[in-house]
């Protein structure tokens, strides 16, 4: 049976698990949830495996209703809902879970019992848009869980709290570590230094497929042969301001990268909203 329904996406809602891993080499990107620690922790709440297909929420403005008594875990940003981020609860058919406003972070997680069960299109139920795989949600849409109760034994047990030291606070200041990328020694002693010494801002025209920072342009070496792209890559275009590659990202691409933000960081990248202030710090 049916246990949500979508009343608003608000400014994106989407369904999503760990992405199509082994296809990049035929053009696919990996794509899945753009913070997999916030996707992990909110099945854990739920006895789900890690990778179970969840509810990815954009910023603010979207609606659910519940139509069956289940147990809903949420984790990531703190949009507002009445389910508090890091926590599950049983919620009683009937009930409207908004996400009214943002708090803090980009992407909160909805999991339900055993995870969504959505289509699968080569192997994972994500949704990119950008590519044409999956089907977008729209007002009206009913999604299904895979199981009709949490894994865990719930009798008398009102609320799960994820333990403290797991939580992650999105409104710290955030700092990243680089590995030196593929075309590092092609850029200047400046723009190396420049990276690292500058402060950047999250701009407004970030999304799945890639985060845009502006700062003070770097200057660009000759253009290269295009080349495979991983997420995490910090690319610089002819504009001199980076671009790091995200999950929906292209798989190839002809911009020099300069360096590669390490894979436990691009979840935390993920959760920085526009206008957020980040540095970063070169390793050897």
């Amino acid at each position: 049976m049916p246990v949500i329904e979508i009343i608003s996406t608000g400014v994106g809602l989407s369904v999503q698990d760990y992405g199509r891993p082994g296809w990049r080499r035929f053009g696919v990107p990996p794509g899945g949830v753009m913070d997999r620690s916030s996707a992990a922790a909110a099945n854990r709440l739920l006895g789900n495996r890690a990778d179970a297909p969840v509810l990815e929420v954009l910023m603010q403005g979207a609606k659910l209703r519940v139509l069956e008594d289940t147990w809903i875990a949420i984790a990531g940003a703190d949009l507002g809902c009445a389910i508090a981020p890091w926590t599950a609860c049983a919620v009683s058919a009937g009930t409207v879970l908004q996400f009214p406003m943002n708090r803090s972070g980009l992407w909160a997680y909805v999991a339900v019992p055993g995870g969504f069960d959505a289509d699968r299109w080569f192997g994972s139920a994500s949704v990119d848009s950008r590519n044409g795989l999956g089907r977008p949600l729209e007002r009206g849409v009913q999604l299904s869980a895979v199981t009709s109760a949490s894994s865990f034994k719930y009798e008398r047990v009102g609320r799960r709290v994820l333990a403290a030291e797991l939580q992650r606070d999105f409104s710290r200041p955030m700092e990243f570590e680089l590995l030196p990328g593929p075309q590092f020694d092609l850029f200047s002693s400046q723009a190396r230094a420049d990276l690292v010494s500058s402060e950047w801002t999250v701009s407004p025209r970030s999304d799945r497929t890639g985060f845009r920072l502006e700062g003070p342009a770097l200057n660009v070496p000759d253009s290269i042969r295009s080349e495979p792209v991983l997420p995490g890559s910090v690319q610089i275009p002819g504009s001199g301001l980076p671009i790091v590659t995200m999950v929906d990202g292209p798989t190839v691409g002809g911009y020099a990268k300069i360096a590669i933000l390490r894979e436990a960081d691009l979840d935390w990248l993920a959760q920085c909203r526009p206008g957020t202030k980040i540095g970063f710090n070169l390793c050897s």
